[in-house]
């Protein structure tokens, strides 16, 4: 009897965001090459793509130090949007992120918009994505859950760039573990 399988599972691809340092784009496009999939996205200085392990991938590029390597945004789950639709799916992405949350973690949410100017506010989504998690991990553990602005246990990073968004949830140890991986 054969069994299928559905490798799209077994063999998933991690998305990264490298942002490089003013007119590094291209050189870093070159430069890391070997290490995934990658390509502009269309956004000065913003390059797109796919590694095979995270830690793996951030272990060399410190082990390079590719000084026009400004900062890596990891990204779980990248999907098609428009302004109009972005609140709703973003609200049902991030409710699964938050499972993750514990009882006693602190968080935040921060969000990087590239594209769409005036249609798409990083502030509002902040606010509003915010406040629907503090509501959430409220109901879910029927206390006030504790929001850090600087430091959280758990940040939850939204990425625009065009009609692209993506969605993750950056623990404090990958963070310190890596200090390349920074989200504004």
């Amino acid at each position: 009897m054969f069994c299928c399988i559905n490798y799209s599972l077994v063999f998933q691809l991690i998305h990264v965001i490298v942002i490089c340092e003013k007119g590094g784009g291209f050189i870093v496009l070159r430069e890391i090459s070997d290490l995934g999939e990658f390509k502009e996205t269309g956004f000065r200085d913003v390059l797109q793509g796919q590694v095979d392990d995270l830690e793996t991938f951030l272990e060399e590029l410190s082990r390079r130090q590719i000084i026009n390597v400004s900062r890596v945004i990891p990204v779980e789950e990248l999907f098609r949007f428009k302004p109009e639709n972005l609140l709703e799916i973003l609200k049902e992405k991030v409710r699964r992120l938050t499972d993750r949350i514990g009882e006693d973690e602190s968080f935040c949410v921060r969000v990087e918009r590239r594209g769409f100017k005036g249609a798409i506010s990083s502030s509002d989504l902040e606010k509003r994505i915010g406040e629907y998690v503090w509501q959430l991990l409220k109901g879910k553990y029927g206390k006030p859950p504790k929001v850090d602005l600087k430091n959280p246990d758990k940040l939850i990073s939204i990425q625009t760039i065009g009609g692209l968004c993506g969605v993750a949830l950056i623990d404090r140890r990958l963070r310190e573990k890596y200090p390349i991986i920074k989200v504004k």
